[in-house]
């Protein structure tokens, strides 16, 4: 980094104040020095800033953070919708330091999307007690141009609870999902709505839900032939929290 580089937030906050000192008059603050005060900071505290506020005026100049702000509240308002849809699954046990829901009972009805039909697997024994869809839908992720893979992130506002959004796409060119082609996910027992009926929507089928942590998640495309596809979430997501796959 240049000299330049490193020396023009001290040269900004000089000339902000120096415009304080020309505006300030009698023992009474304008806001208009405020606004330069606070721009004098603004290298070092924007960062922090942006978290709190939406903009900042300055005179006639706007600085906007309301992208950033929407973002936070589009994030917040998904993962509670997860939640509710199919309320909080439980792999593994709460930690005694959060309540078991984050507030929400697992008396909320569930979607109307619900599937009574029962794990294509379950007739077959299992091969792990504690995760019932492990090994059950062909043990991969991809097959016959079809992929299922799944995005984790941390529950806003939470150490213990996770958003995962799960998708099946065609990765055959010559093959794409057609729309309205039923998809059919299994979560994992502990979800009130274990098993979900989703339609593809422009060339994906996707399902949200909210969970304490790792488990597989089944899928059966039903087109001519039925498409089987799993996802091990502890394994098969490079890029999920530690906290979620270390179960």
């Amino acid at each position: 980094m240049s000299p330049l580089a490193k020396a023009w937030p001290l040269l900004f906050a000089a000339l902000c104040l120096v415009l304080v000192a020309v505006d300030l008059h009698g023992p009474h603050v304008s806001s208009t020095v405020i606004g330069l005060l606070a721009l004098a900071t603004a290298p070092w505290s924007l960062p922090w800033f942006a978290d709190l506020v939406s903009s900042l005026k300055v005179g006639g100049m706007e600085l906007n953070f309301r992208q950033h702000i929407e973002q936070k509240i589009d994030e917040q308002q998904q993962a509670v919708a997860a939640a509710l849809s199919s309320v909080i699954g439980s792999p593994r046990p709460a930690s005694s330091g959060e309540p078991e829901t984050l507030g929400l009972s697992h008396a909320v009805p569930a979607a109307p999307d619900r599937d009574g039909t029962a794990s294509p697997g379950a007739a077959t024994s299992l091969s792990d007690p504690e995760d019932a869809n492990k090994n059950q839908f062909g043990g991969k992720p991809v097959a016959s141009g079809r992929k299922l893979f799944a995005q984790v992130k941390a529950f806003p506002g939470s150490t213990e609870l996770f958003l995962i959004r799960a998708s099946v796409v065609s990765i055959d060119p010559t093959r794409p999902l057609i729309d309205d082609t039923p998809v059919i996910f299994y979560l994992h027992e502990s979800f009130a709505q274990r098993v979900n009926r989703k339609l593809v929507k422009n060339g994906a089928a996707t399902v949200e839900c909210v969970s304490r942590g790792a488990f597989t998640i089944g899928a059966v495309v039903q087109e001519a032939e039925e498409i089987r596809l799993e996802l091990d979430l502890a394994k098969d997501v490079p890029d999920a929290p530690l906290a979620f796959t270390s179960r």
